[in-house]
């Protein structure tokens, strides 16, 4: 028994008291423990989660430059607005709603971004919300930031195009991807960029930079306290195009309230000099982000501006098919180049009767006149002769009806038709006067001007079918020949040279001193059957979605230098008139630019 305070304590309480501090002391022990030693390494892990995280450092793409490297595609340093979940918890979508009112956005927008990124990004990391903020945005921004949680501003570096829409179709723009891109390019997360279309998105892999990786430090409100770079971004590579920005410019401007495309090319190397297509679209708007009225309004804007009609358009050649039909019948002897043919206005099959354009006729004509006065009736029966079977494979050794291949996406392969495809595509055997239509490019011939350049190029530079070439990446590459003597294509070359400087010749009004100028005019049917009283308009008279599309398909010549132009004018009239004072004037600007 002890005695405390005058009163005496028996041995039992004393060890319940030694028992009782004990256990104050082994519980709280026992939860150290637990937590520094058992759970330490998963706590510490947490807990270095929430106060070190890591985050990318956007690289920039490379430079896209012309061919007299002129910058057509480049970088600034630009901001945007990203939210990290885990700075604010069960208020995102409030904070997300707050800063779509605060920056006057679209707050369905943002919150739709908000609900996507959930499920593609960590919670750790920040989702991109907008890109390109202004001085005023980030300034609303900056003054608020304490009721902001979670909200972070990122650098990163913006594409920007110098010339807009000039270039638009070939240089094409950058912009988030979709699922397809995600899938395809491993590299890329939820809020990224990637080539959308043109050069942007043909030389992707090649123009995307490398991430770095910084180290941060941050509160517990999510700011930082401290940051420092692991790893430095690595710059994307550049490349240098074919293109020539200056003539580009100067094809856009004159061709600027029309529809239609302009293909210039090098025919003895394949280089694609320009590749205009009208109307364009400002390529920065695409890649900046279109508000969701104005993508609708683009994509159903009946003049259709996002199309590429260099490549992607497919149209009847009209008379611009004649050289192909010439050269066949030339190689296969069916009419020799002074064998002559009465044409009266008209051809009869049958009990059908073909008119040619010319209501009274050409009277007898010869294999060039032919060409240079683009007489039907002379082709007519050509066609008749030949058949659609030598025609249609013909035609496909020179290259149409199918991709030129040209390493940019969108590109159609035209059509070049047989009696298989039709009895396949209508169910229906192939009828002789369908053979006629084929034969002065009508019926169901379709080509794109990119396909008409090529081959109007191995004419020029004596039979080889190239690759059309869009950047210096790419090597030279022959991918053919046209199926004809050397003979041949000279005759042809000749008499679209003849064309041109016959004053009886189509494309007479090409003709310029000192330059050596063949060209081929087409007039393509868009109504097959006009009215009489339609026949007698003026073109600009007749209703403009029924005039005729107008071709000019021509090279120029001088010192050794040689350039072909292609250009198609939509709803256009004739070809002379509609295409042939562009292509005159482009190449005034290519010799004179050239000396």
């Amino acid at each position: 028994m002890y005695k405390l305070n005058g009163k005496y304590l028996h041995l039992k309480h004393i060890k319940l008291l030694y028992f009782c501090i004990f256990i104050l002391f082994f519980i709280p022990s026992l939860r150290l423990w637990f937590l520094q030693i058992l759970k330490g390494d998963q706590y510490y892990y947490q807990s270095t989660r929430n106060s070190i995280r890591y985050d990318y450092i956007y690289a920039p793409r490379g430079i896209i430059r012309d061919k007299n490297f002129n910058i057509i595609a480049d970088n600034l340093p630009a901001f945007a607005i990203g939210i990290i979940r885990e700075d604010c918890k069960n208020l995102c979508e409030y904070t997300v709603s707050y800063i779509a009112e605060l920056l006057n956005r679209d707050k369905k927008e943002f919150l739709d971004k908000l609900r996507l990124g959930k499920k593609k990004v960590e919670p750790f990391k920040p989702l991109i919300l907008e890109r390109d903020l202004t001085i005023e945005d980030l300034s609303k921004i900056e003054v608020r930031s304490n009721d902001l949680p979670g909200i972070v501003i990122i650098p990163y570096p913006k594409r920007y195009y110098p010339y807009g829409k000039i270039g638009a179709h070939v240089i094409g723009y950058v912009g988030e991807p979709s699922e397809e891109d995600l899938k395809k390019y491993r590299y890329l997360i939820f809020g990224d960029v990637v080539g959308k279309t043109g050069l942007e998105r043909s030389y992707e892999e090649v123009l995307r930079g490398k991430k770095g990786k910084k180290r941060l430090e941050v509160n517990a409100r999510g700011r930082t306290l401290h940051e420092e770079i692991i790893e430095n971004p690595i710059i994307g590579n550049s490349i240098q195009s074919t293109l020539d920005i200056e003539l580009e410019k100067f094809i856009f401007k004159r061709m600027e309230n029309q529809r239609g495309a302009t293909v210039v090319m090098n025919p003895y190397n394949g280089n694609v000099l320009a590749l205009v297509s009208t109307p364009s679209y400002d390529i920065n708007k695409m890649a900046h982000g279109l508000k969701n009225e104005e993508w609708i309004a683009l994509i159903k804007n009946k003049a259709h501006p996002l199309q590429n009609r260099g490549i992607s358009s497919a149209y009847p050649p009209g008379s611009v098919f004649k050289l192909v039909v010439g050269l066949l019948a030339l190689e296969k002897n069916v009419i020799g180049i002074n064998d002559k043919v009465y044409c009266p206005g008209f051809y009869k099959l049958g009990n059908r009767v073909f008119r040619c354009w010319k209501k009274y006729g050409h009277g007898w004509v010869d294999f060039k006149r032919a060409i240079k006065e683009s007489c039907d009736v002379y082709f007519y029966k050509l066609g008749e002769q030949l058949g659609i079977d030598a025609i249609s494979e013909f035609a496909k050794k020179c290259g149409f009806g199918s991709k030129t291949n040209i390493f940019l996406n969108g590109e159609r392969s035209g059509l070049i038709p047989s009696r298989e495809w039709k009895y396949r595509r209508f169910g229906t055997p192939w009828q002789k006067g369908e053979t006629l239509n084929t034969a002065i490019g009508q019926g169901y011939v379709l080509v794109t001007p990119i396909q008409v350049a090529k081959f109007i190029s191995a004419i020029v530079n004596g039979g080889r079918l190239l690759r059309p070439r869009i950047s210096f990446i790419e090597p030279v590459k022959m991918v053919g020949s046209l199926p004809a003597s050397k003979r041949s294509i000279n005759t042809i070359k000749e008499a679209m040279i003849e064309t041109v400087n016959d004053k009886r010749g189509t494309a007479h009004i090409l003709k310029i001193n000192d330059i050596i100028i063949g060209a081929k005019t087409g007039t393509a049917q868009v109504i097959s059957n006009w009215s009489e009283e339609d026949r007698k308009k003026d073109t600009k008279e007749i209703e403009y979605l029924k005039r005729d599309h107008a071709w000019m398909a021509a090279f120029g010549i001088k010192d050794k230098k040689a350039y072909v132009v292609v250009t198609i004018i939509e709803h256009g009239g004739h070809g002379a008139s509609g295409a042939g004072p562009i292509v005159k004037d482009i190449f005034k600007f290519l010799f004179n630019k050239q000396g």
